[in-house]
């Protein structure tokens, strides 16, 4: 009777519901503010880590959790913005952007061939998704980010 218990724990166990890990993108970004440039491939899981090499040297470990961690270093959303960003943008800003959604809860959305496209002239900011690139734009604070899935 042991036994039968034993089998059908392992044989229910097995089929067990196990979750799947976020698909890994292949990238080539260029990330660029006034405190902090950095340009290279590597791989990104969309919303939870950013990876950068060049040259096989690692140059960018991007963790996002309930913290940023930058190359082993975490700090809060506000404080990522603070001293990378600015200071004026929302905590999830970032988060959005290697998410690939939204920014700004949406506003000015329209759609595009291929993807979407925000608009914030007041604020010199342009954001869009299209077919495999992402481009965020910051005029007024110097700042871009650009990511273009590599096929492979």
């Amino acid at each position: 009777m042991r036994w039968l218990i034993v089998l059908l724990i392992v044989i229910l166990g097995g089929c067990a519901h196990k979750p799947q890990p976020l698909p890994v993108r292949s990238v080539a970004v260029v990330f660029k503010s006034p405190s902090f440039k950095v340009a290279g491939s590597g791989f990104l899981q969309k919303g939870r880590r950013l990876q950068l090499y060049s040259a096989s040297t690692p140059l960018l470990d991007l963790r996002l959790g309930k913290r940023v961690c930058l190359n082993g270093r975490c700090i809060s959303y506000e404080m990522f913005n603070k001293k990378i960003l600015s200071s004026s943008y929302p905590p999830t800003l970032i988060k959005n952007i290697l998410s690939f959604r939204p920014i700004f809860s949406g506003q000015n959305r329209t759609t595009i061939t291929g993807g979407f496209e925000q608009r914030f002239d007041n604020l010199g900011i342009i954001y869009k998704i299209y077919k495999k690139t992402l481009l965020f734009k910051d005029t007024k604070h110097h700042i871009l980010i650009k990511i273009k899935e590599i096929d492979g």
